[in-house]
């Protein structure tokens, strides 16, 4: 598996990075895999997000056509 070097990290952050991996019950290396596992899947996840909003646009654009057919077929079958 292939490793990563992060060169020039300042104190405060490595501080903070160790006090978040003690938190969360973890070595500091597990909570760094994790934390980039995370932000990799996040593009992913934004691209099904942005895929999911636009499919609700158009189900809602394709439901208020639906109610205006139906609405004029109410209409229609009222005056018959």
């Amino acid at each position: 598996m292939p490793n990563i070097t992060i060169k020039g990290l300042s104190l405060n952050t490595k501080n903070r990075l160790t006090d978040l991996a003690k938190k969360s019950g973890v070595s500091e290396q597990k909570y760094l895999k994790m934390l980039l596992d995370k932000h990799v899947l996040a593009e992913d996840i934004e691209g099904v997000q942005s895929t999911y909003e636009e499919l609700c646009k158009m189900t809602l654009a394709l439901i208020e056509k639906n109610t205006e057919v139906m609405n004029e077929f109410i209409k229609i079958m009222k005056d018959e």
